[in-house]
């Protein structure tokens, strides 16, 4: 299936394409290289709150605690919008499994 027929039978509603949670929360783990921009976060706002920035050391300790958590938990969403703008994406997904087409 090309990606502008991947497209078109989408939006109208005639697939069901499927991507599993634990797949796609790898995959994009993996592809945003979340635990090596995580641990800079991390160090960051511990850092901060050790030299007296308390609060700002907090605040950038949590979103480096919760905002890989979030995008695991929307990596459905944001792979199936990735497949549906871009085609080049779309390939990348169905060759690594983690978009599944219904069989033909």
């Amino acid at each position: 299936m090309t990606h502008s027929e991947f497209v078109a039978a989408y939006k109208a509603g005639s697939l069901q394409a499927y991507v599993p949670p634990e797949r796609a929360a790898s995959f994009l783990t993996t592809r945003m290289w979340l635990p090596l921009i995580r641990l800079p976060i991390l160090g960051s706002g511990l850092a901060l709150a050790l030299i007296g920035w308390y609060i700002v050391g907090l605040l950038v300790f949590l979103c480096g605690m919760f905002l890989p958590r979030m995008v695991k938990k929307n990596a459905v969403a944001i792979l199936m919008y990735q497949a549906l703008q871009d085609e080049e994406s779309y390939h990348d997904f169905l060759a690594a499994g983690v978009l599944q087409l219904p069989e033909e």
